[in-house]
């Protein structure tokens, strides 16, 4: 390995695109001081609440050479990142708009390199596997000079490759393919949509490669700018070589759709004014060898789906993790904190529990009123049925509740923030449940309300027996006459009315 720059200043280009938004947000994470940049007066990205909001903004028209010399002599910046580029293939293809393509992808690079040769700053370059002729099967190494390009987008890109390579020493140039991420259009959201509105989609499944995540991209790019371990290189996410068809798939797979997916050949779908690489495999053992690790293997953005609010409750959300198996059995990532954030929960947890608990016993409704705690729970064995009750004084939803089945088999999570009770029943046999919280257990700190109280109306499956006007269990059954069990605590706990609110 080898020693790390630090406290770079680095101005991104395209800022406002699904790669540029994610360096920027890893320069923040880092210390480094990152200058977003993007035709548009300020920044016109996704308002997802991350970093790249609120940080420095600069409006350039990389196709304007003495705008882009003036800004780059007056940034002064270490490294310049440049992400912005003409990305329509098919549109490239009008003859009215080659030149402009040409302008922004081969002779804004130009201005963008001659600028850091002038002020000696380094720079990267995002370029693809268009500039080869998509022939064959053999992965392309990332120092092969038998360019093709098979389209306009590709020429350009080429042409801005040449003009990097021949104008500075200190530039990564980094190939990519198959880009996707959560700020602007791409495959994955193109054919989410579709799934949603078509009972069948046909799909290529001749064109052979792998895609690349933006967030991952990010971070092995600014790995790159903290080393002068400069040249050419390739960079996907792991997982193996697929086809379109292969990664439509896996997008339903993970979403859950029913879409049909019938794969056709290039020829048979058609369509297309540009033609497409059927080889975009890219070799990426150079990034081995220069100390870089690889980009992890990722399902459909990520490792987890998020389904926010369910209930109409702010802030209660039903994770989903992607699961990894076969006939030998399954890994899944249970807690990852990069990809929670990415879903926009960024939460610190200081404890995880874990107990086990027989048929029938109900464990709650639970709370710590002033060291409130938000919870992460989950079932590893059996099946539970988990509830949260809104207890936040001011908010709309106030007294409602949410239930959702835990079970060893969905291996769903079910994270509840802080100013809710909380509890669940035992469906099964037994129950090993689990769960992260922000707070550590504070025993003179507990409150609860009653289980059954009727105004809250908590509809427990299985359970049968009539209010007895207070929360006594003793006259409560599930459907198979196991008894109801609760502890003496939790049956004389009172209703929603005598609570306490956050």
């Amino acid at each position: 390995m080898f020693e790390r720059i630090e406290n770079m200043k680095v101005l991104v280009t395209g800022v406002s695109g699904q790669l540029g938004h994610d360096v920027m947000n890893e320069l923040a994470k880092r210390g480094h001081e990152g200058i977003g940049s993007g035709m548009e007066e300020v920044y016109a990205g996704i308002q997802d609440g991350t970093s790249v909001e609120t940080m420095p903004y600069v409006q350039l028209d990389i196709t304007d050479e003495n705008a882009v010399s003036k800004m780059i002599h007056e940034i002064k910046p270490d490294v310049v990142i440049h992400c912005a580029a003409w990305t329509a293939v098919d549109m490239a293809e009008d003859d009215n708009l080659v030149e402009k393509v040409r302008l922004v992808n081969a002779k804004g690079t130009q201005y963008i390199a001659s600028a850091c040769k002038d002020i000696d700053c380094k720079m990267v370059y995002i370029s693809t596997d268009y500039v080869f002729n998509g022939q064959g099967e053999t992965p392309w190494q990332p120092d092969c000079k038998d360019y093709a390009p098979l389209n306009v987008y590709g020429q350009t890109k080429l042409e801005g490759e040449l003009a990097v390579a021949d104008t500075l020493d200190k530039y990564f140039i980094v190939r990519i393919a198959w880009v996707f991420g959560k700020n602007g259009k791409n495959f994955i959201k193109t054919m989410l949509k579709v799934g949603k509105t078509h009972d069948e989609v046909r799909v290529v499944n001749d064109q052979i490669g792998t895609p690349t995540y933006t967030l991952d991209l990010s971070r092995l790019l600014v790995d790159m700018c903290e080393t002068e371990k400069y040249g050419y290189y390739h960079a996907t996410n792991e997982g193996g070589y697929i086809s379109w068809y292969d990664f439509t798939k896996e997008i339903y797979r993970v979403a859950d759709y029913t879409t049909k997916v019938i794969p056709v050949t290039t020829a048979e779908y058609g369509l297309a004014k540009a033609a497409r690489p059927f080889n975009s495999r890219l070799d990426k053992s150079k990034l081995i060898e220069n100390g870089f690790q690889l980009i992890r293997k990722r399902i459909f953005m990520g490792q987890i789906q998020v389904e926010k609010n369910v209930g109409g409750i702010e802030g209660l959300t039903i994770i989903t993790p992607a699961v990894h198996g076969d006939d030998r059995g399954y890994f899944m990532e249970t807690y990852n904190e990069n990809d929670m954030k990415e879903a926009g929960i960024d939460i610190t947890f200081v404890q995880d529990n874990q107990s086990m608990s027989k048929k029938g016993v109900l464990r709650g409704l639970h709370y710590q009123k002033h060291f409130p705690q938000a919870k992460l729970v989950r079932v590893i064995k059996g099946s539970v049925f988990d509830v949260a009750v809104d207890l936040r004084a001011e908010s709309k939803t106030y007294g409602k509740w949410y239930g959702i089945e835990l079970t060893e088999e969905n291996k769903k999570q079910f994270l509840v923030p802080a100013g809710f009770a909380h509890g669940f029943l035992v469906l099964s046999d037994i129950a090993e449940f689990c769960y992260k919280v922000t707070d550590f257990y504070h025993p003179n700190d507990e409150g609860g309300i009653a289980w059954n109280d009727p105004d809250l109306g908590v509809k427990w499956p299985q359970v049968c027996g009539e209010y007895p006007g207070s929360a006594d269990a003793s006259g409560y059954y599930l459907e198979d006459g196991t008894k109801l069990s609760l502890s003496e605590k939790d049956q004389a706990q009172l209703g929603l009315k005598d609570t306490f609110k956050f």
